[in-house]
């Protein structure tokens, strides 16, 4: 077995993340503590207006862009709140713009203060640099040739190679993967500590995924047609909803406008706000979605241990219907796969620890073995079933062609199984004995890290050091 690139790093900087320590391959003091001024600088109103005044660079995931045809000019949204112009357009920006749906892209510039028309001030964006992140196919092909896809992916964010990894992780990679062009739909609630947030914010560096960590209001999820602004429907491929339990506490209107919008987004890929106001706005994009919940006692005593059905659709249905009074059969029937898992291995238990620190697989090979993953689900679709027609047999097509090219080949029975909510993947793993993988690759053996070599890495042509 080939040695597997691997980065492991220490945190000097406390409010650093260790997503935007990957993503940014900050592993050395003075790295991280460039990176974090340059972020904060994009994040923190404060600290914005003291980058501005003192010509500092700020550095932010390229979200939002309004483009001002008449006057050739693109206003990027900053994280903290302001917008920033650029100038004289040209095609190296355009191309950057449109492939910002594709790609994970940041915006690193110097905020400076102009005069425009009138004495009108504005921030103009100045050494503008656009960063797109690191793929590497070559390594991540020749990987392929020796380990299972979900094998690799494990290790990209920093998981054990092991059933308990695997059985959480797959259904987590789903939503990545289009088929077709049929989204795949996950709904997941287990216990807290089991990673969903940090593999969310992981996604984020390594895909064209975007993660919410609250509710997001309409404009944000879709746009807003008074300033010609698309949402983040139209900008990625992936949106995660995190802390999905509590939807509730929107205020009623907003929820059942939200709940009305996910639901049509969700089954035709169409994203539209309103017809009859200046902020109505309309697109088609077939993004998919992961929702994430956690499993509360209160919520295992008042829902789920009331639903009569151990199927797992079946009890958050149940549970989205009785605590959130929403229509949870049309949202659940636009879900390939749910799981309800009132026990589940902590991030302690799966995280893939060597000498105190996490182990990650190279984030540029990991967006390698996504983007070839993701190729052949759209250029090899397969057909678990071919005599029948339908949303339920396009979901179950392509929740077979992600399955078969992550590098598992699952029986029809199964697979339905899992489509019902009758079974989770959790389940299957421990068994050990429901699934079969598929023969690829040429040895089919699973890594040892006695195999593993790890290595450092930088990020210099991010900072400049």
């Amino acid at each position: 077995m080939s040695d597997l690139p691997l980065v492991s790093f220490k945190i000097y900087v406390k409010d650093l993340s260790i997503d935007e320590i990957i993503g940014f391959r900050a592993y050395t003091e003075d790295e991280q503590r460039k990176v974090a001024e340059m972020l904060h600088n994009a994040q923190d109103k404060a600290k914005f207006y003291k980058a501005v005044k003192y010509s500092q660079p700020i550095l932010f995931k390229l979200n939002g862009v309004n483009i001002d045809v008449f006057n050739d000019v693109a206003k990027l949204r900053v994280p903290c709140g302001y917008t920033i112009i650029v100038k004289n357009i040209n095609d190296e920006i355009l191309n950057y713009i449109e492939l910002n749906r594709e790609e994970t892209i940041y915006v690193k510039a110097k905020p400076i203060v102009k005069h425009g028309y009138k004495g009108r001030k504005y921030i103009e964006a100045e050494e503008l640099e656009f960063i797109i992140a690191t793929v590497d196919t070559d390594t991540a092909k020749e990987l392929l040739n020796e380990y299972k896809a979900y094998e690799l992916l494990a290790y990209g964010f920093g998981y054990k190679p092991c059933n308990e990894s695997y059985g959480l992780l797959i259904p987590r990679l789903l939503p990545i993967f289009k088929p077709q062009n049929i989204p795949l739909h996950v709904i997941s609630y287990t216990p807290p500590n089991t990673g969903k947030s940090t593999f969310a914010s992981l996604l984020e560096r390594v895909w064209s995924a975007y993660y919410y960590t609250e509710t997001p209001s309409l404009p944000q999820l879709v746009g807003d047609g008074r300033f010609n602004s698309y949402g983040v429907a139209y900008h990625y491929r992936t949106i995660v909803f995190d802390e999905f339990d509590k939807i509730g506490s929107l205020e009623r209107q907003r929820l059942e406008e939200l709940w009305r919008v996910l639901q049509t987004g969700m089954e035709q890929g169409l994203w539209k706000r309103g017809v009859s106001s200046k902020a109505d706005i309309s697109y088609k994009n077939f993004v998919s979605l992961l929702f994430f919940g956690n499993v509360t006692d209160e919520d295992i005593l008042n829902y789920a241990s009331q639903s009569t059905s151990v199927n797992h659709k079946d009890k958050l249905e149940y549970l989205i219907r009785e605590k959130y009074r929403l229509s949870s059969k049309q949202f659940i029937d636009r879900i390939v796969y749910a799981e309800y898992l009132i026990k589940a291995p902590s991030t302690d238990e799966i995280l893939n620890v060597q000498d105190g620190e996490v182990v990650y697989l190279d984030p540029k090979v990991t967006r390698g073995v996504l983007k070839i993953i993701d190729e052949k689900c759209f250029d090899d679709f397969k057909k678990a079933e071919s005599d029948k027609a339908g949303r339920k047999t396009r979901q179950l097509n392509a929740f077979y062609t992600v399955l078969y090219h992550l590098g598992l080949e699952i029986e029809l029975d199964t697979l339905h199984e899992l489509y019902n909510g009758n079974i989770t993947f959790l389940e299957l793993y421990n068994e050990g004995e429901r699934y079969e993988t598929t023969d690829e690759s040429e040895t089919g053996e699973t890594a040892d890290v006695s195999d593993i070599e790890y290595m450092e890495w930088d990020m210099r042509e991010v900072t400049g050091i």
